[in-house]
């Protein structure tokens, strides 16, 4: 789906607006308003006040793609990072390339949905207790990427590990393609935001896809980010880490906490937000240490890729991504060498070649 942001110009002509007095109406800047004019999508509050103003429907600000089968791309943006309409084109068109294999798969059966009532802390913490439970991660653990990935499969959900342009600022995103639930995952992310990541993602998936049509807004990216943090971090976890680190120098905390994020993985920024949800006079800034363990980490790309051996490549895939892996081995015969070099982000046809050998040969063990 690609946002016309003139369609603003040519609504607020009809009213006798300019730039300004919309930008009064939504308490936004004027130069905001520009920008979605030139093709920064607004925040979901912002679309939905701006249909307000006008009288419309949020569609009516976006292209569809006739006879479509793939959803409007739903991204967690990184820090300040706009969604621009080149970001959703650029999104769309990572998910256009797998179009064919999920129009050619079956439509999966009947997949958990769980919506709830309403955006509250209960409702997020029922949401994430029962997400943990299907994970298989004990009750006091930090929930390990292995556990996302048993969940994900039986979710249902498919991960596809892919490079994202530059200009995609994002870690991962959530959509739907011919009734597939499907998450493309950045290859360059750090072993340390990918749980967080991958976690956001799969409450989009079990909330049923929240469509820009439903009016999809700000206020369910913050849902989202509330039950992952729940499933991610147990209470236990929270507080063993704010008791042995709340009396300690600033220095040593600091070191302490980079212990806590290389044994589980995870960010300081993850941890020192979940803290302070609790012991609101918990301050410390750890931007930079932050960074500089992430430096320290590899990224996914890096440990599912760090291989030349085509059956330990496939048997990584297998862990990370069961169900994409099955709909690809359901499909071999009908996949070249080439789209399956495309598809897996492989180095070579070589490559390729071998990969497929071992598709085909790993249906009889």
């Amino acid at each position: 789906m690609e946002w016309i942001g003139d369609r603003i110009k040519d609504l607020a002509k009809n009213r006798s607006l300019n730039q300004q007095n919309i930008a009064d109406e939504l308490a936004v800047t004027r130069q905001t308003v520009s920008d979605w004019i030139k093709g920064h999508v607004p925040k979901g509050i912002h679309l939905i006040k701006l249909c307000k103003l006008f009288d419309v429907k949020p569609d009516y600000f976006f292209l569809v793609p006739e006879e479509s089968g793939i959803s409007l791309p739903l991204h967690r943006k990184r820090q300040n990072a706009k969604i621009t309409q080149q970001v959703q084109k650029d999104a769309f068109e990572i998910a256009k390339e797998y179009e064919v294999i999920f129009k050619n798969e079956k439509i999966p059966r009947l997949l958990p949905v769980m919506r709830g009532s309403g955006k509250s802390k209960t409702n997020a913490k029922n949401i994430a207790y029962e997400l943990r439970r299907k994970s298989g991660a004990s009750d006091n653990a930090v929930i390990d990427y292995k556990d996302i990935f048993v969940l994900m499969e039986s979710l249902g959900i498919n991960l596809i590990v892919k490079k994202f342009q530059e200009n995609i600022k994002a870690y991962a995103f959530y959509i739907n393609i011919h009734g597939h639930r499907v998450v493309f995952l950045n290859s360059v992310t750090s072993l340390l935001d990918l749980n967080f990541a991958l976690l956001h993602e799969t409450v989009h998936a079990i909330r049923d896809e929240v469509k820009i049509d439903d009016c999809y807004a700000e206020e369910e990216e913050l849902f989202c980010d509330s039950v992952a943090n729940y499933i991610q971090f147990p209470e236990s976890y929270i507080e063993l880490v704010y008791n042995t680190v709340k009396h300690l120098q600033i220095a040593t905390k600091v070191n302490k906490l980079k212990e806590f994020g290389k044994q589980y993985k995870h960010s300081l920024f993850g941890i020192v937000k979940n803290i302070q949800s609790y012991h609101q006079n918990f301050k410390l800034n750890i931007g930079g240490a932050d960074t500089n363990l992430k430096k320290t980490m590899p990224t996914i790309g890096e440990a599912i890729f760090d291989t030349h051996d085509s059956r330990e490549y496939v048997n990584r895939l297998k862990t990370i991504s069961p169900v994409f892996i099955s709909i690809i081995k359901h499909q071999i015969d009908n996949i070249s060498d080439r789209k399956l070099e495309e598809i897996l982000g492989l180095d070579s046809l070589l490559d390729a070649k071998a990969v497929k050998e071992e598709l085909l040969y790993s249906e009889s063990y």
